[in-house]
């Protein structure tokens, strides 16, 4: 590791950092300069599953994005993406529904919903229609300007856009989780006494050895997953000539990619990654997960 502090940017140590409740105020400060909420609803911010692995018994690291409610249960959803995700877009609408129908059970009413708000951190341009680094989504009619609800909320942060100096407090913020070197670090500092612990709290993190431990195991496991994905799709590459595939022959260029995807899936692999090795939608790789699922589900006759 070349420089002296975990990287901020990295989910793991973004987790670690935003997702301990001793660091509530400065989630908080983040949130107030990405979210217009009212103050009141920021009073109390309370983080939703506060464990950062799960209890799996390959023991994997679990998902690492962060959620927390607000003072009016309203449902923040904070995700750091470092490479460039495809379908990206659909991906998070698709979450957010689940979160928008986790909240009502049968037989309630539909006024128990409370808005879902999704703070999509990625380190690529994301929306290339847009010059800005910060970009806010709800359900909307442009040729009327009229918001048909915002009970989904999309805000998207770009760190490639950020521009040299700074525009706003936001700034600051992304300015620290993109910071490269010390001095950037003093920098960041400087702009207020939250984003000063904040620093003070990172480099702290950076010399405990079980926060570089958590780090370091997910480098593996990302430089693992990458070795396996060019690896089945050398196999497929390899079992496609040997079978001497050709032009037109789509159906069976179709049934390689979900016979790769299954053997994917039996490797634990994140359902992004299979996307990327295999070609398929994430749709597609969802079903494939829930057939697996019913595949080993016992019926009520088995003992």
């Amino acid at each position: 590791m070349n420089r002296d502090f975990l990287p901020p940017k990295n989910d793991v140590v973004f987790r670690l950092l935003f997702g301990d409740k001793r660091n509530g105020d400065l989630l908080r400060d983040f949130l107030q300069s990405v979210l217009t909420l009212p103050a009141d609803d920021f009073a109390e911010i309370t983080i939703v599953d506060p464990h950062l692995l799960r209890k799996h018994p390959d023991k994997k690291l679990g998902i690492l994005d962060l959620k927390a409610k607000t003072k009016s249960g309203k449902i923040i959803h904070i995700e750091i993406q470092l490479a460039d995700f495809p379908q990206m877009r659909e991906r998070i609408v698709f979450y957010d529904a689940g979160l928008i129908t986790d909240q009502i059970d049968e037989g309630e009413e539909y006024g128990v919903i409370k808005r879902v708000i999704t703070i999509l951190i990625v380190d690529y341009v994301l929306i290339s229609e847009s010059p800005h680094y910060h970009n806010r989504f709800t359900l909307y009619d442009s040729a009327s300007a009229v918001e048909f609800t915002d009970l989904i909320e999309i805000h998207t942060l770009e760190l490639p856009k950020l521009p040299e100096t700074a525009d706003n407090y936001l700034w600051h913020w992304l300015r620290f989780l993109r910071a490269e070197s010390k001095e950037d670090l003093d920098m960041v500092a400087q702009a207020s006494p939250k984003l000063g612990k904040v620093v003070v709290k990172l480099l702290k993190l950076s010399k405990e050895e079980r926060a570089r431990m958590l780090y370091e195991a997910q480098v593996k496991q990302e430089r693992d997953d990458r070795a396996r994905m060019r690896g089945a799709r050398e196999e497929g590459l390899a079992e496609g000539k040997a079978e001497g595939k050709t032009e037109g022959k789509s159906e069976g260029k179709s049934e390689k990619a979900i016979e790769i995807a299954r053997k994917l899936l039996d490797m634990k692999l994140p359902i992004e990654q299979i996307v990327k090795a295999t070609g398929l939608s994430c749709e597609a790789i969802e079903n494939l997960c829930a057939e697996n699922r019913n595949r080993r589900r016992p019926t009520r006759y088995e003992s």
